[in-house]
């Protein structure tokens, strides 16, 4: 869809600093250098050499690792938001907190485990650490707007996940169309098109069961029921759809590692043209989503040297190389 950019002098301040924030985002050589580490310890070794030594230390696990850069991010984002006009297109990171923290805490009443929740979101955490406590998954029904969906679904909490996603597509879209930020709304339709085809592919594969025929989310430029129909045909077929060559999909359908990255490499295209602007709330929306890639990049390395995986494998997942 076409995007006009909704200039403000008012975000020159911000965008300025953001572009200082920019120019350290890692490049391909920084990615190389990384892919030489042999195991977890030493790419903490290497992560140390850079920026990320102000947060990471030698001994962090994955899960301290993963806490720190969510934090560093929202940190970011709380200094960007003191001298920005405009903080409500940052709710497309604020909203993925609130998102996974309702997850968490829905996945910890089934499962009668414990959970941990994370800082940053719009809904306070003691007020969900007091759903958490009460283990009573109806209290998820009330939950303020976009999550009050839950209200009027009938399906078992099993499925809920479903349509929290679904909450938060729809509670962004509607805010992006009411403050008309057009870039954000072409990324979350692009974004809902290309996660109904990745939902399509998992029925396809797994062979999921004929409930999740349901699932796929309202919003995208690409009805729900297109997706339907690829799933009466067979995957070799899928090359040769309009829809699939449309996403622009068609060489990737068979490498779920290169898949992710693909997808998060067409939204990255998408949203570079806010180079073109220097005031508006664009740049701003850029470098986030820039930044998380970069932490989910370094996690996706630090996760496959665990597992072991060589390194042209390795390399094939990261985004941006």
């Amino acid at each position: 869809m076409p995007v006009a950019f909704k200039e403000n002098l008012n975000f020159a301040t911000a965008v300025g600093k953001i572009r200082a924030l920019s120019a350290r985002l890692f490049k391909a050589s920084d990615w190389e250098r990384l892919l030489t580490a042999k195991s977890t310890r030493d790419l903490i070794r290497l992560l140390i050499e850079t920026p990320y030594g102000r947060l990471i230390s030698d001994g962090d696990n994955f899960d301290i690792i993963q806490r720190k850069l969510v934090s560093h991010l929202l940190s970011e984002m709380d200094e960007i938001e003191k001298i920005s006009p405009e903080k409500e297109f940052l709710y497309y990171f604020r909203y993925k907190i609130d998102l996974g923290n309702i997850k968490r805490v829905l996945y910890g009443i089934l499962s009668e485990k414990e959970v941990s929740l994370y800082e940053g979101g719009l809904i306070p955490t003691d007020i969900l650490e007091r759903i958490k406590k009460g283990r009573d998954v109806e209290l998820l029904r009330a939950l303020p707007y976009p999550w009050d969906i839950l209200r009027d679904t009938r399906d078992e909490p099993v499925f809920w996940t479903y349509h929290l996603e679904q909450a938060y597509f729809n509670g962004l879209i509607e805010l992006s169309r009411i403050k008309e930020y057009y870039l954000l709304e072409s990324l979350l339709v692009t974004q809902i098109d290309l996660e109904n085809l990745k939902i399509a592919l998992r029925i396809k594969t797994v062979n999921y069961p004929e409930r999740y025929r349901a699932f796929f989310y309202d919003g995208g430029t690409v009805e729900p029921e297109e997706y339907k129909r690829l799933l009466d045909i067979s995957l070799e077929s899928w090359r040769d759809s309009e829809i699939v060559e449309r996403l622009g999909m068609s060489d990737y359908l068979k490498e779920p590692i290169v898949l992710e990255k693909k997808i998060e490499e067409r939204l990255i295209d998408l949203l570079s043209v806010s180079k073109y602007t220097a005031f508006g709330y664009e740049p701003l929306l850029d470098y986030f989503f820039r930044k998380e890639i970069e932490h989910k990049n370094i996690l996706f390395i630090f996760s496959g040297l665990e597992y072991g995986l060589s390194t042209e494998i390795l390399r094939s997942g990261i985004r941006g190389l």
